[in-house]
């Protein structure tokens, strides 16, 4: 089974907000920098990436090498070290906020897609909550991106339960993995890495690259061939395999989903 992309979402600049710029967003924010740049080289510029990175924190010396940033970038805002880089030497006109979200206070109808890469499982139950809640109709699509040592799935569905286009919605991670995101302790998982050894140790080098490519590519294949015929994947790099998540009904019936048709 196919989903295509909605039409008034052809030809034209894309709104993205990126939440979480650390090891996989901000491996997100170099490939969309490099679609943007392929799509408005094809388009004569009239389909590019519009992006807003958003996160809090601030690059510490265990990050470089692990995640897209250098020495320099020591102590200043991810979000905005990202963002400034892009826009002077890539010549976009992206945006920061250089601050951790509150996804009851989110702006969302001016975006097209959003893409949360957060450590965090609370946020993204929280999240489903604010969008389960609403009763906006809205073709906006959710891509979710989680990592573990090695390994990784990418989930992209529809953020609200109402959608503007007639056809199949797609279910977003909350729709899967709603109750198994309930049950995790983000404070038990969220330890300080004090070291690279130590930050290696939860995630291992590649892992944040295979899944942040994977989602780029399902935003890649939607805007340049117009359909997408899974919508995410559980990735591993030690055993190098990556298992598609089809657009199938039977399939999200396993995870407690009834398909909208």
């Amino acid at each position: 089974m196919d989903f295509y992309i909605p039409q008034h979402l052809l030809n034209k600049p894309l709104n993205v907000l990126l939440i979480g710029a650390g090891g996989t967003g901000s491996q997100i924010a170099t490939e969309l920098f490099q679609m943007d740049s392929l799509l408005r080289q094809i388009s004569q510029d009239s389909v590019c990436i519009n992006l807003t990175i958003a996160d809090g924190d601030t690059v510490s010396l265990f990050n470089v090498g692990r995640q897209a940033f250098y020495r320099q970038d020591i102590s200043s805002n991810k979000a905005e070290v990202l963002v400034s880089r892009f826009n002077n030497f890539g010549g976009t006109a992206w945006t920061s906020i250089p601050e951790y979200c509150d996804p009851k206070t989110i702006q969302f109808k001016k975006y097209d897609f959003i893409i949360t890469a957060v450590d965090k499982a609370e946020f993204r139950v929280k999240l489903g909550e604010v969008f389960n809640a609403s009763q906006q109709s809205s073709d906006l699509l959710w891509i979710d991106v989680g990592n573990g040592l090695s390994d990784g799935q990418i989930i992209c569905g529809h953020a609200y339960r109402k959608t503007m286009s007639t056809g199949i919605r797609l279910p977003n991670v909350y729709d899967l993995y709603s109750e198994m995101l309930k049950q995790v302790d983000d404070n038990s998982e969220d330890i300080p890495s004090c070291s690279t050894e130590a930050a290696l140790a939860k995630q291992d080098f590649g892992s944040n690259r295979a899944v942040a490519g994977q989602a780029t590519q399902l935003i890649w294949q939607l805007v340049r061939h117009a359909k997408i015929s899974h919508h995410g994947a559980f990735v591993d790099v030690a055993n190098a395999t990556v298992q598609p998540l089809k657009i199938d009904p039977q399939i999200w019936a396993v995870y407690g989903y009834e398909a909208q048709l």
